[in-house]
């Protein structure tokens, strides 16, 4: 009796299951993540192909039998948009590192090959040697043209140079806990090297010191190290601050911010270049109702913190100065940076919040509020007023630290009248 009922039970539970597993329809979860990308992400006017992407993947997404193809061809489909912020999930072992955070090198599609631009300071490329300049031919044995379009799941003809570029830079992270290997070349000698696994830094990083800093001259130059949403670098901040002592100006070094963070932690570190509630940036929030370029224009503020910076300061960004860290890097050019030194920034777009995807038990990340600097440009626009190569040049040294010192040693000659900006106050 025992066994019967068991196996009676054993039929409704696997009846049960098979057909939950068969009620999935890749047309309801098409559905629900085009509706989802057109009520609340405020970029969606940006991707100039938009209409004719979208078309493509609806064919392709609607004719898939299972969540998990649903799933890839998803992520396939939101790279062509070339925002880092735009991210559907869950992730697995068989998906690529997120992007910039898991880019140890920033490239170019360039002749059917990838040019490096440049490449993160302390990175395993760094370590074995790639510099820009570089061409990489071949990533995992895979032609640069096979590789973008593995990312991108269409053929090259159909990208312009932009999603191109994008795709390098995504497939050149590899997968997520896999080592890459690599073929370049340099003037006419090919070399190839076997890079670890992106994650094994980022995984390592976070283990360490959230804040580092150290004296250069007259100076304290403060490097924030990928931990922007942990208030313990907050505290880290303060502690460098007093550790310093006192120096004739700071340089801010914000180049290694790839993951972004929050305001809990920005704001207060902010906050000690400022002498009374300031503007840092504004914003303009999407809602299922109401489009961004319709919704009220709102300030984003700042409060003072002790102790006050009163001396010059310098901001340095770069390829992997992300989301955060790009509010931050126009928050401190409001608040009176005296230069912002380095390459253009990794461009996530937005203040960004998951949505449920129930038909394909999938998430959608989205940008539903448009970031402004405080003069009303959109932050993606904002570049370094001194563009230099960000993280190195083609001989690996800093030349954006080194332009740094050189700017504060030009304000604080002796004599000289040091005078700050003025922030937008509130």
């Amino acid at each position: 009796m025992k066994l019967s009922t068991f196996l009676c039970t054993s039929f409704i539970l696997t009846s049960n299951f098979a057909a939950k597993a068969e009620t999935f329809s890749a047309l309801d979860a098409w559905k629900e993540l085009d509706h989802n990308l057109q009520t609340h992400y405020a970029y969606l006017e940006d991707f100039k192909g938009y209409q004719q992407t979208r078309q493509l993947f609806e064919k392709k997404l609607n004719n898939l039998d299972s969540k998990q193809a649903f799933i890839d061809l998803s992520q396939a489909y939101l790279r062509h948009f070339t925002d880092p912020h735009l991210n559907l999930g869950p992730l697995n072992e068989e998906d690529y590192s997120v992007y910039p955070t898991g880019a140890d090198m920033y490239v170019e599609f360039y002749n059917n090959s990838a040019l490096i631009i440049d490449v993160k300071r302390s990175s395993d490329a760094d370590v074995k040697g790639l510099k820009p300049g570089d061409i990489v031919v071949k990533i995992d044995g895979n032609t640069i043209p096979q590789a973008i379009q593995d990312v991108m799941q269409v053929p090259l003809s159909q990208l312009n140079k932009a999603q191109k570029s994008y795709a390098l830079n995504v497939a050149l992270g590899g997968i997520r806990y896999k080592t890459r290997e690599i073929e370049f070349k340099r003037d006419t000698k090919l070399v190839t090297v076997e890079l670890a696994a992106s994650y094994d830094a980022i995984n390592a990083l976070g283990n360490g010191p959230k804040v580092s800093y150290e004296k250069i001259d007259e100076f304290g130059h403060i490097r924030f190290k990928n931990a922007m949403g942990n208030t313990q670098t907050v505290a880290e901040f303060k502690a460098a601050l007093k550790s310093l002592g006192e120096v004739k100006g700071y340089i801010i070094d914000l180049r290694n911010t790839p993951s972004g963070g929050n305001t809990g932690v920005a704001e207060p570190i902010l906050g000690h270049f400022t002498a009374a509630p300031s503007v840092y940036q504004k914003y303009r929030t999407q809602t299922g109702t109401v489009q961004f370029n319709k919704a009220e224009l709102k300030d984003a503020l700042t409060k003072p913190a002790k102790q006050q910076i009163k001396v010059p300061f310098v901001v340095l960004a770069g390829r992997w100065t992300g989301s955060i860290g790009e509010g931050m890097t126009i928050g401190f050019d409001a608040l009176g940076a005296d230069a912002i030194i380095g390459a253009p920034m990794a461009d996530l777009l937005g203040g960004i919040k998951r949505l449920d995807l129930s038909q394909s038990d999938a998430w959608v990340e989205v940008g539903f509020e448009r970031l402004y600097h405080v003069n009303g440009s959109f932050r993606e626009d904002f570049e370094p007023n001194i563009i230099v190569a960000g993280d190195m040049d083609n001989n690996g040294k800093d030349v954006a630290l080194e332009t740094a010192v050189s700017v504060l040693h030009s304000k604080t000659k002796a004599g000289q009248k040091v005078a700050r900006k003025h922030p937008t106050k509130f």
